[in-house]
Protein backbone atom coordinates (compact mmCIF):
# COMPACT_ATOMS: atom_id res chain seq x y z
CA UNK A 1 0.00 0.00 0.00
CA UNK A 2 1.09 3.55 -0.74
CA UNK A 3 -0.38 6.96 -0.09
CA UNK A 4 -1.42 8.23 -3.53
CA UNK A 5 -1.96 11.73 -2.15
CA UNK A 6 -2.06 13.77 1.00
CA UNK A 7 -4.38 16.54 -0.14
CA UNK A 8 -4.35 19.78 1.83
CA UNK A 9 -7.28 22.16 1.42
CA UNK A 10 -7.23 25.88 2.08
CA UNK A 11 -8.34 29.25 0.73
CA UNK A 12 -5.33 30.79 -1.08
CA UNK A 13 -6.90 34.25 -1.25
CA UNK A 14 -6.32 36.92 -3.86
CA UNK A 15 -3.67 38.22 -3.91
CA UNK A 16 -2.13 34.84 -3.15
CA UNK A 17 -1.45 34.24 0.55
CA UNK A 18 1.98 32.72 0.15
CA UNK A 19 2.31 32.15 3.89
CA UNK A 20 -0.72 29.83 3.75
CA UNK A 21 0.94 27.76 1.01
CA UNK A 22 4.13 27.70 3.07
CA UNK A 23 2.21 26.34 6.08
CA UNK A 24 0.73 23.62 3.88
CA UNK A 25 4.23 22.81 2.65
CA UNK A 26 5.51 22.43 6.21
CA UNK A 27 2.67 20.03 7.01
CA UNK A 28 3.43 18.16 3.78
CA UNK A 29 7.09 17.78 4.75
CA UNK A 30 6.19 16.48 8.22
CA UNK A 31 3.68 14.05 6.70
CA UNK A 32 6.17 12.62 4.22
CA UNK A 33 8.66 11.98 7.01
CA UNK A 34 6.03 10.38 9.26
CA UNK A 35 4.84 8.07 6.49
CA UNK A 36 8.38 7.13 5.51
CA UNK A 37 9.19 6.21 9.10
CA UNK A 38 6.04 4.05 9.14
CA UNK A 39 7.15 2.30 5.95
CA UNK A 40 4.39 3.76 3.78
CA UNK A 41 5.61 5.72 0.72
CA UNK A 42 3.87 8.97 -0.19
CA UNK A 43 3.53 9.38 -3.94
CA UNK A 44 2.33 13.01 -4.01
CA UNK A 45 1.29 15.94 -1.83
CA UNK A 46 -1.44 18.12 -3.29
CA UNK A 47 -3.22 21.39 -2.63
CA UNK A 48 -6.94 21.96 -3.23
CA UNK A 49 -8.59 25.37 -3.14
CA UNK A 50 -12.25 26.41 -3.06
CA UNK A 51 -13.82 26.62 -6.54
CA UNK A 52 -11.79 29.34 -8.21
CA UNK A 53 -14.84 31.31 -9.44
CA UNK A 54 -15.57 32.08 -5.76
CA UNK A 55 -12.34 34.03 -5.28
CA UNK A 56 -11.24 34.82 -8.83
CA UNK A 57 -14.60 35.27 -10.55
CA UNK A 58 -14.36 39.06 -10.72
CA UNK A 59 -10.80 39.06 -12.06
CA UNK A 60 -9.83 39.47 -15.68
CA UNK A 61 -8.72 36.49 -17.76
CA UNK A 62 -5.13 37.74 -17.62
CA UNK A 63 -5.27 38.00 -13.83
CA UNK A 64 -6.66 34.47 -13.48
CA UNK A 65 -3.96 33.04 -15.73
CA UNK A 66 -1.24 34.89 -13.82
CA UNK A 67 -2.68 33.60 -10.54
CA UNK A 68 -2.61 30.00 -11.80
CA UNK A 69 1.06 30.34 -12.78
CA UNK A 70 1.87 32.00 -9.45
CA UNK A 71 0.19 29.39 -7.25
CA UNK A 72 1.85 26.60 -9.25
CA UNK A 73 5.28 28.16 -8.65
CA UNK A 74 4.51 28.73 -4.97
CA UNK A 75 3.44 25.11 -4.52
CA UNK A 76 6.65 23.88 -6.11
CA UNK A 77 8.71 26.14 -3.88
CA UNK A 78 7.10 24.59 -0.79
CA UNK A 79 7.22 20.92 -1.81
CA UNK A 80 3.64 20.52 -3.06
CA UNK A 81 3.38 18.52 -6.27
CA UNK A 82 -0.02 19.48 -7.70
CA UNK A 83 -2.73 22.07 -7.19
CA UNK A 84 -6.47 21.90 -7.95
CA UNK A 85 -8.29 25.19 -8.41
CA UNK A 86 -11.63 23.41 -8.16
CA UNK A 87 -14.63 23.47 -10.47
CA UNK A 88 -16.62 25.89 -12.53
CA UNK A 89 -20.27 25.27 -11.68
CA UNK A 90 -22.07 25.08 -15.00
CA UNK A 91 -25.41 25.25 -13.21
CA UNK A 92 -24.67 28.88 -12.25
CA UNK A 93 -24.93 31.45 -15.02
CA UNK A 94 -22.70 33.88 -13.12
CA UNK A 95 -19.67 31.60 -13.43
CA UNK A 96 -20.31 29.25 -16.36
CA UNK A 97 -18.55 31.67 -18.75
CA UNK A 98 -15.26 30.94 -16.95
CA UNK A 99 -15.15 27.46 -18.47
CA UNK A 100 -13.96 29.05 -21.73
CA UNK A 101 -10.76 30.06 -19.91
CA UNK A 102 -9.93 26.52 -18.76
CA UNK A 103 -8.10 25.27 -21.91
CA UNK A 104 -5.70 28.24 -21.78
CA UNK A 105 -5.23 27.77 -18.04
CA UNK A 106 -4.30 24.11 -18.59
CA UNK A 107 -1.98 25.02 -21.48
CA UNK A 108 -0.17 27.71 -19.43
CA UNK A 109 0.58 25.41 -16.47
CA UNK A 110 1.93 21.93 -15.82
CA UNK A 111 0.60 21.00 -12.37
CA UNK A 112 -2.70 22.89 -12.07
CA UNK A 113 -5.97 20.95 -12.28
CA UNK A 114 -9.48 22.29 -12.94
CA UNK A 115 -12.92 20.72 -13.24
CA UNK A 116 -16.51 21.50 -14.18
CA UNK A 117 -19.69 20.63 -12.30
CA UNK A 118 -22.22 19.02 -14.65
CA UNK A 119 -24.80 18.30 -11.98
CA UNK A 120 -25.46 18.53 -8.27
CA UNK A 121 -27.49 16.31 -5.92
CA UNK A 122 -31.14 16.22 -6.89
CA UNK A 123 -30.68 18.12 -10.16
CA UNK A 124 -30.57 16.40 -13.56
CA UNK A 125 -27.73 17.55 -15.78
CA UNK A 126 -28.42 20.04 -18.52
CA UNK A 127 -27.37 19.14 -22.07
CA UNK A 128 -25.91 22.63 -22.39
CA UNK A 129 -23.52 21.95 -19.50
CA UNK A 130 -22.43 18.66 -21.08
CA UNK A 131 -21.87 20.36 -24.45
CA UNK A 132 -19.76 23.08 -22.87
CA UNK A 133 -17.62 20.47 -21.12
CA UNK A 134 -17.26 18.46 -24.33
CA UNK A 135 -16.10 21.59 -26.13
CA UNK A 136 -13.54 22.19 -23.37
CA UNK A 137 -12.18 18.63 -23.62
CA UNK A 138 -11.74 18.97 -27.38
CA UNK A 139 -9.99 22.34 -27.02
CA UNK A 140 -7.60 21.02 -24.35
CA UNK A 141 -6.75 18.12 -26.66
CA UNK A 142 -5.99 20.60 -29.45
CA UNK A 143 -3.78 22.84 -27.29
CA UNK A 144 -1.65 20.20 -25.53
CA UNK A 145 0.69 17.53 -26.98
CA UNK A 146 -1.13 14.18 -27.46
CA UNK A 147 -4.10 15.78 -25.71
CA UNK A 148 -2.29 15.14 -22.43
CA UNK A 149 -3.74 18.27 -20.82
CA UNK A 150 -6.98 16.36 -20.26
CA UNK A 151 -5.18 14.59 -17.40
CA UNK A 152 -5.90 17.81 -15.52
CA UNK A 153 -9.59 18.32 -16.34
CA UNK A 154 -12.70 16.37 -15.40
CA UNK A 155 -16.46 16.82 -15.51
CA UNK A 156 -18.13 16.13 -12.15
CA UNK A 157 -21.55 15.15 -10.87
CA UNK A 158 -22.51 14.94 -7.19
CA UNK A 159 -18.90 15.44 -6.12
CA UNK A 160 -18.66 17.08 -2.66
CA UNK A 161 -15.69 19.04 -1.30
CA UNK A 162 -12.77 17.19 0.31
CA UNK A 163 -12.28 14.48 -2.30
CA UNK A 164 -8.50 13.90 -2.16
CA UNK A 165 -8.24 12.58 -5.73
CA UNK A 166 -7.60 14.97 -8.61
CA UNK A 167 -9.07 16.50 -10.76
CA UNK A 168 -12.24 16.31 -8.60
CA UNK A 169 -10.67 17.85 -5.49
CA UNK A 170 -11.87 21.16 -4.10
CA UNK A 171 -12.01 22.69 -0.64
CA UNK A 172 -14.59 24.28 1.67
CA UNK A 173 -14.31 25.68 5.19
CA UNK A 174 -11.32 25.73 7.51
CA UNK A 175 -7.89 24.45 6.40
CA UNK A 176 -8.06 20.67 6.23
CA UNK A 177 -6.46 17.55 4.82
CA UNK A 178 -7.60 14.25 3.36
CA UNK A 179 -5.91 11.03 2.38
CA UNK A 180 -6.02 9.09 -0.91
CA UNK A 181 -4.69 5.55 -1.22
CA UNK A 182 -2.97 3.41 -3.82
CA UNK A 183 -4.08 0.08 -2.42
CA UNK A 184 -4.83 -2.36 -5.21
CA UNK A 185 -2.30 -4.70 -3.57
CA UNK A 186 -4.43 -4.75 -0.41
CA UNK A 187 -7.43 -5.77 -2.52
CA UNK A 188 -5.34 -8.49 -4.18
CA UNK A 189 -4.32 -9.88 -0.80
CA UNK A 190 -7.97 -10.13 0.25
CA UNK A 191 -9.06 -11.77 -3.02
CA UNK A 192 -7.73 -15.19 -2.13
CA UNK A 193 -8.82 -17.96 -4.52
CA UNK A 194 -11.32 -20.27 -2.87
CA UNK A 195 -12.92 -17.70 -0.58
CA UNK A 196 -16.57 -16.88 -1.08
CA UNK A 197 -17.52 -13.25 -1.66
CA UNK A 198 -18.65 -12.68 1.93
CA UNK A 199 -15.30 -13.88 3.21
CA UNK A 200 -13.51 -11.57 0.78
CA UNK A 201 -15.53 -8.59 2.00
CA UNK A 202 -14.72 -9.35 5.64
CA UNK A 203 -11.02 -9.90 4.90
CA UNK A 204 -10.69 -6.67 2.93
CA UNK A 205 -12.54 -4.61 5.53
CA UNK A 206 -10.32 -5.89 8.32
CA UNK A 207 -7.14 -5.40 6.31
CA UNK A 208 -8.01 -1.81 5.43
CA UNK A 209 -8.85 -0.96 9.03
CA UNK A 210 -5.68 -2.53 10.42
CA UNK A 211 -3.42 -0.74 7.93
CA UNK A 212 -5.07 2.66 7.66
CA UNK A 213 -6.12 3.53 11.21
CA UNK A 214 -2.54 3.68 12.56
CA UNK A 215 -1.45 5.74 9.54
CA UNK A 216 -4.39 8.11 9.97
CA UNK A 217 -3.55 8.63 13.65
CA UNK A 218 0.10 9.21 12.83
CA UNK A 219 -0.72 11.89 10.27
CA UNK A 220 -3.21 13.57 12.57
CA UNK A 221 -0.40 14.02 15.08
CA UNK A 222 1.78 15.52 12.34
CA UNK A 223 -0.94 17.92 11.24
CA UNK A 224 -1.38 19.56 14.62
CA UNK A 225 -4.25 22.03 15.19
CA UNK A 226 -3.72 23.95 11.94
CA UNK A 227 -5.45 21.44 9.67
CA UNK A 228 -8.67 19.48 10.25
CA UNK A 229 -8.79 15.84 9.17
CA UNK A 230 -11.73 15.32 6.78
CA UNK A 231 -11.24 11.61 6.11
CA UNK A 232 -9.66 8.97 3.92
CA UNK A 233 -10.97 8.06 0.48
CA UNK A 234 -10.77 4.28 0.48
CA UNK A 235 -10.91 4.00 -3.31
CA UNK A 236 -8.00 1.60 -3.96
CA UNK A 237 -6.36 3.52 -6.77
CA UNK A 238 -4.31 1.25 -9.05
CA UNK A 239 -0.91 1.83 -10.54
CA UNK A 240 1.09 0.97 -13.68
CA UNK A 241 2.75 -2.18 -12.28
CA UNK A 242 1.19 -5.68 -12.13
CA UNK A 243 1.09 -5.82 -8.33
CA UNK A 244 -0.77 -2.48 -8.28
CA UNK A 245 -3.41 -3.49 -10.86
CA UNK A 246 -7.01 -3.54 -9.68
CA UNK A 247 -7.96 -5.62 -12.72
CA UNK A 248 -5.51 -8.38 -11.84
CA UNK A 249 -6.58 -8.18 -8.18
CA UNK A 250 -10.24 -8.81 -9.03
CA UNK A 251 -9.32 -11.66 -11.36
CA UNK A 252 -7.97 -13.55 -8.33
CA UNK A 253 -11.60 -14.16 -7.34
CA UNK A 254 -11.85 -16.65 -10.21
CA UNK A 255 -14.80 -14.97 -11.94
CA UNK A 256 -13.01 -14.56 -15.27
CA UNK A 257 -10.85 -11.90 -16.87
CA UNK A 258 -11.67 -8.28 -16.20
CA UNK A 259 -14.31 -7.23 -18.72
CA UNK A 260 -15.86 -10.69 -19.00
CA UNK A 261 -19.08 -11.76 -17.25
CA UNK A 262 -18.47 -11.81 -13.51
CA UNK A 263 -16.65 -8.47 -13.45
CA UNK A 264 -19.71 -6.57 -12.23
CA UNK A 265 -20.11 -8.97 -9.30
CA UNK A 266 -16.44 -8.76 -8.38
CA UNK A 267 -16.53 -4.96 -8.49
CA UNK A 268 -19.64 -4.77 -6.33
CA UNK A 269 -18.06 -7.10 -3.75
CA UNK A 270 -15.00 -4.90 -3.31
CA UNK A 271 -16.99 -1.67 -3.08
CA UNK A 272 -19.25 -3.19 -0.44
CA UNK A 273 -16.20 -3.81 1.75
CA UNK A 274 -15.06 -0.20 1.28
CA UNK A 275 -18.45 1.03 2.52
CA UNK A 276 -18.46 -1.22 5.59
CA UNK A 277 -15.32 -0.09 7.41
CA UNK A 278 -15.35 1.86 10.66
CA UNK A 279 -12.87 4.40 9.28
CA UNK A 280 -13.50 8.12 8.92
CA UNK A 281 -14.07 8.32 5.16
CA UNK A 282 -14.59 10.95 2.50
CA UNK A 283 -14.78 11.21 -1.27
CA UNK A 284 -15.73 8.43 -3.68
CA UNK A 285 -14.90 5.30 -1.64
CA UNK A 286 -15.48 3.28 -4.78
CA UNK A 287 -13.51 1.21 -7.24
CA UNK A 288 -11.37 3.29 -9.59
CA UNK A 289 -10.99 1.97 -13.12
CA UNK A 290 -8.59 4.33 -14.93
CA UNK A 291 -7.78 2.59 -18.20
CA UNK A 292 -4.49 4.42 -18.79
CA UNK A 293 -3.24 4.06 -15.19
CA UNK A 294 -3.66 0.31 -14.61
CA UNK A 295 -1.52 -2.26 -16.46
CA UNK A 296 -4.27 -4.90 -16.16
CA UNK A 297 -6.99 -2.60 -17.48
CA UNK A 298 -4.68 -1.50 -20.29
CA UNK A 299 -4.02 -5.13 -21.24
CA UNK A 300 -7.67 -6.17 -21.14
CA UNK A 301 -8.57 -3.12 -23.18
CA UNK A 302 -5.96 -4.03 -25.81
CA UNK A 303 -7.49 -7.53 -25.88
CA UNK A 304 -10.89 -6.02 -26.71
CA UNK A 305 -12.54 -6.84 -23.38
CA UNK A 306 -13.43 -3.28 -22.36
CA UNK A 307 -16.24 -1.11 -23.68
CA UNK A 308 -17.33 2.33 -22.59
CA UNK A 309 -20.77 0.90 -21.87
CA UNK A 310 -19.36 -1.82 -19.60
CA UNK A 311 -17.13 0.63 -17.71
CA UNK A 312 -20.18 2.80 -17.15
CA UNK A 313 -22.15 -0.23 -15.96
CA UNK A 314 -19.44 -1.06 -13.42
CA UNK A 315 -19.72 2.52 -12.16
CA UNK A 316 -23.34 1.82 -11.27
CA UNK A 317 -22.26 -0.63 -8.56
CA UNK A 318 -18.78 0.43 -7.65
CA UNK A 319 -16.87 3.00 -9.56
CA UNK A 320 -16.03 6.63 -9.90
CA UNK A 321 -17.11 7.11 -13.50
CA UNK A 322 -15.07 7.08 -16.71
CA UNK A 323 -11.42 7.78 -15.97
CA UNK A 324 -8.42 8.30 -18.26
CA UNK A 325 -10.26 6.92 -21.29
CA UNK A 326 -8.23 7.10 -24.55
CA UNK A 327 -10.50 8.18 -27.40
CA UNK A 328 -10.05 8.87 -31.11
CA UNK A 329 -8.77 12.33 -31.88
CA UNK A 330 -11.69 13.03 -34.20
CA UNK A 331 -14.35 12.22 -31.57
CA UNK A 332 -17.07 14.76 -32.12
CA UNK A 333 -18.49 17.26 -29.68
CA UNK A 334 -21.83 15.47 -29.95
CA UNK A 335 -20.25 12.10 -29.04
CA UNK A 336 -18.43 13.55 -26.04
CA UNK A 337 -21.61 15.30 -24.96
CA UNK A 338 -23.52 12.02 -25.04
CA UNK A 339 -20.83 10.28 -22.96
CA UNK A 340 -20.87 13.05 -20.37
CA UNK A 341 -24.66 12.99 -20.23
CA UNK A 342 -24.61 9.25 -19.56
CA UNK A 343 -22.14 9.64 -16.70
CA UNK A 344 -24.07 12.55 -15.23
CA UNK A 345 -27.44 10.83 -15.55
CA UNK A 346 -26.12 7.73 -13.81
CA UNK A 347 -24.76 9.85 -10.96
CA UNK A 348 -28.03 11.75 -10.70
CA UNK A 349 -30.23 8.66 -10.66
CA UNK A 350 -28.05 6.81 -8.14
CA UNK A 351 -27.16 9.84 -6.03
CA UNK A 352 -23.46 9.02 -6.08
CA UNK A 353 -20.32 10.99 -6.98
CA UNK A 354 -19.05 10.28 -10.47
CA UNK A 355 -16.64 12.01 -12.81
CA UNK A 356 -15.43 11.77 -16.39
CA UNK A 357 -11.84 12.28 -17.56
CA UNK A 358 -11.72 11.69 -21.30
CA UNK A 359 -8.65 11.77 -23.58
CA UNK A 360 -9.22 12.50 -27.26
CA UNK A 361 -5.78 11.88 -28.80
CA UNK A 362 -5.14 13.98 -31.92
CA UNK A 363 -4.22 11.88 -34.94
CA UNK A 364 -5.22 8.57 -33.36
CA UNK A 365 -8.06 6.27 -34.42
CA UNK A 366 -9.85 3.52 -32.49
CA UNK A 367 -7.64 0.44 -32.22
CA UNK A 368 -4.35 2.32 -32.60
CA UNK A 369 -1.78 2.36 -29.81
CA UNK A 370 -1.35 5.33 -27.48
CA UNK A 371 2.13 6.83 -27.14
CA UNK A 372 2.21 8.61 -23.80
CA UNK A 373 5.55 9.05 -22.04
CA UNK A 374 4.36 9.45 -18.46
CA UNK A 375 5.51 7.46 -15.44
CA UNK A 376 1.97 6.81 -14.19
CA UNK A 377 0.45 5.75 -17.55
CA UNK A 378 0.41 2.42 -19.37
CA UNK A 379 -0.07 2.64 -23.12
CA UNK A 380 -2.99 0.74 -24.60
CA UNK A 381 -5.31 0.92 -27.61
CA UNK A 382 -7.63 3.80 -28.31
CA UNK A 383 -11.20 2.89 -27.41
CA UNK A 384 -14.08 3.10 -29.86
CA UNK A 385 -16.89 5.50 -29.03
CA UNK A 386 -19.67 2.93 -29.01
Amino acid sequence: MQVRAITIGLDPGFPLKQQAIAAAGRFAARSRVACAEAGVPVQTVRLATPPFPLYLGKRTEAEILRFAVEIEACCREHGIDYCSLGPVNLQRAAESHLLALVPALIAHTEAVFVSAILGEPGNPVSPAAARASARTIREIARLTPLGFGNLRFAALVNCPPHIPFFPAAFHAGEPAWTLALQAADVVAAACQPGLDLTEVRVALRRELESRILPLQQLLQQSAGPEFIFRGVDLSPAPGPTPEASIAYALERLGLGRFGEPGTLTAAACITAALKETSLHTCGYCGLMLPVLEDVGLAERNAQGLLRLSSLLAYSAVCGTGLDTIPLPGDVSEAQLTALLLDVATLGWKLGKPLSARLFPIPGKQAGERTEFDFAYFVNTTVMAVA
